[in-house]
């Protein structure tokens, strides 16, 4: 990427709602991409073979998490753990600190990071490198999650000065649940993954499904949106996305996401063509998916042409942008250029 673009996405970092849309994409090799999961649940209609989808989401996508609070990673997966979980840290060290050299005192030290990811993989990340970040819950004891507890900033005052500084703070909004998400009546509190184990895989039939639902995630396949009708906190998330896109300077990176998802795709659109203060980069994974991104975004028919899709350059070493590669590409590039203008 050249240095007009960087000095680009720097000013846009500088002076913008900095926002992030996460897709599978970026948990991977740890965690498998979801591939034909959506499709073959949004065309099954026989529950038999509905269920044997579901148990191969909960086996490949779910189970793995609770290996990692558990500590027993396999060793075959070790490596594949620990280069997701690098890729997540120098992703949010260099956030962190292009937020806390944000010269511009108006806008606020934060970071919304919507997911459709339902693992802790960020949430482990996060807490290695003792940043602050807010999911949503409040409380000790028994935490509850709750729209509201979004959006608070943290002020940290020295010990013998008393001079008072913004913490840099991600917030984590998971719009279709996570795995920390355990649902009871009309609440929803925190859990440590103890809510469910791998016995429900040794479960059958309708006692599988059954069990399966108390899941508070929503099942990657196209009816998504009636699930989040239906379940207010889903929606909310979804409004405050949508609302998100509709401020006055904001700048959102779309990564690892392949857009196929109908109501978020439809979302990010309206939004592209309402708000021309608002600037989009779609980071494509190959080269040879640019134009089929291209295609669902509707980037030719956009009101103000503020989509912008990047894609691998020619030549490049590393033909897949993943994590570890845009991060190097972008925000790397972004911190070398603020450091560089602060020793001038």
């Amino acid at each position: 990427m050249d240095d007009r673009k960087i000095q680009e996405i720097r000013e846009g970092l500088q002076s913008s709602h900095v926002n992030f849309l996460f897709g599978a994409g970026l948990s991977t090799p740890y965690l498998p991409l979801l591939g034909d999961i959506e499709i073959r649940l949004s065309r099954e209609r026989k529950s038999a073979e509905r269920i044997k989808i579901k148990k191969e989401y909960f086996e490949k996508v779910m189970i793995p998490n609770l290996e990692i609070i558990n500590n027993d990673i396999t060793s075959s997966k070790q490596n594949d753990f620990n280069i997701t979980q690098k890729a997540y840290k120098d992703f949010f060290e260099l956030i962190g600190h292009i937020l806390l050299h944000r010269k511009n005192t108006i806008l606020s030290k934060q970071v919304n990071i919507f997911t459709t990811n339902i693992d802790i993989l960020m949430e482990v990340a996060l807490e290695e490198l003792n940043m602050e970040y807010n999911d949503g819950f409040s409380g000790r004891l028994n935490s509850v999650f709750s729209l509201s507890n979004f959006k608070r900033s943290i002020l940290k005052r020295s010990l013998h000065y008393e001079n008072v500084s913004e913490v840099p703070i991600f917030n984590l909004v998971k719009i279709h649940g996570s795995l920390t998400w355990k649902k009871i009546e009309d609440k929803i509190f925190f859990s440590k993954l103890t809510h469910f184990d791998k016995s429900l895989l040794k479960k059958s039939g309708k006692k599988f499904d059954d069990n399966y639902k108390k899941l508070a995630i929503v099942n990657p396949e196209k009816k998504k949106l009636e699930e989040t009708v239906m379940d207010l906190t889903y929606y909310e998330l979804l409004r405050m996305y949508s609302s998100e896109l509709e401020k006055e300077n904001v700048i959102l990176f779309i990564m690892g996401f392949s857009m196929e998802d109908e109501h978020i795709r439809e979302i990010t659109i309206r939004g592209a063509n309402s708000n021309p203060t608002l600037k989009i980069y779609l980071i494509s994974h190959e080269k040879d998916t640019n134009l089929d991104l291209a295609r669902k975004m509707e980037i030719g028919k956009l009101r103000y042409s503020n989509i912008e899709i990047v894609e691998p350059e020619d030549g490049e070493q590393n033909s897949k942008l993943s994590l570890t590669v845009i991060t190097k590409l972008i925000f790397e590039k972004v911190v070398k250029n603020i450091a560089h203008d602060n020793k001038d």
